[in-house]
């Protein structure tokens, strides 16, 4: 990809994302316009979103979509063959004349300080550069091909999301059922972050990694009355055996 002269960000949406991506491109100082339909999250006083965005767009030589996956095609085909670089920030789409630059991170309600948004890694299509997609951003990035972005992308959901909707259940019952904190579990959530990262088989613990067989059945049976927990228990045991680790049939 032919680097083209970078005159300055138009971000298009008024999600999370657009409000972050803003937040850091003022941070590093970069010039940004922003649009969206809803007309909160502007640059211009322009009321219809139509002229509005063609007013936001003509200066630009980037456009972001920080919009939803099915609002990007809709939202980028007048612009294709313009001669600007068009970017998505979608991390399964693939979409003719839109390039791919994925924050590998989860954006929260708050805005964070600078260092914190340098540090996001950006995983692109093959053969495009972030400096060329995004001008002036320091972060690392990764390439990947194109057909294994949806692969890609459901790892990053099962290592996000699914975690996220799991921690927040067992918060929820320590909360209501065992009278504790749920910040109490957070020391405990970090290290099991930090244990997986060094890919080690000795940062596997618990009775399954004991071999204690008598603790899961007495895990399960408690279980019982929380069918959602008890599940994604099952599941645990089913992905610890294919795995590598012995289960007993009976526990499956």
């Amino acid at each position: 990809m032919s680097q083209k002269k970078f005159t300055s960000f138009a971000i298009l949406g008024s999600g999370r994302v657009a409000r972050h991506l803003q937040f850091y491109c003022k941070s590093l100082n970069l010039p940004v316009l922003l649009w969206s339909r809803n007309g909160d999250f502007n640059s211009s006083s322009t009321l219809e979103p139509g002229p509005r965005l063609k007013e936001i767009v003509w200066d630009s030589s980037h456009i972001l979509f920080a919009v939803r996956d099915d609002a990007v095609q809709e939202l980028s085909e007048p612009w294709l063959g313009s001669g600007k670089t068009l970017v998505h920030f979608s991390g399964a789409l693939n979409l003719e004349g839109v390039h791919a630059a994925h924050p590998l991170m989860t954006f929260g309600s708050d805005l964070e300080d600078l260092n914190w948004y340098r540090q996001i890694p950006f995983v692109c299509e093959e053969g495009h550069q972030l400096n060329d997609l995004l001008p002036g951003f320091p972060n690392p990035n990764w390439q990947i091909r194109s057909e294994l972005r949806p692969f890609y992308h459901a790892l990053c959901s099962l290592a996000g999301n699914s975690t996220f909707v799991l921690w927040k259940n067992i918060g929820d019952e320590f909360e209501k059922s065992l009278g504790l904190p749920r910040q109490l579990l957070m020391p405990f959530l970090h290290q099991v972050v930090s244990n997986s990262g060094q890919n080690s088989p000795a940062n596997f613990t618990g009775p399954v990694a004991r071999g204690d067989w008598q603790t899961v059945q007495h895990h399960l049976d408690s279980l019982n009355s929380r069918p959602e927990l008890l599940h994604a228990y099952r599941n645990y045991l089913s992905l610890a055996r294919e795995s590598g680790q012995f289960i007993p049939e009976a526990l499956l």
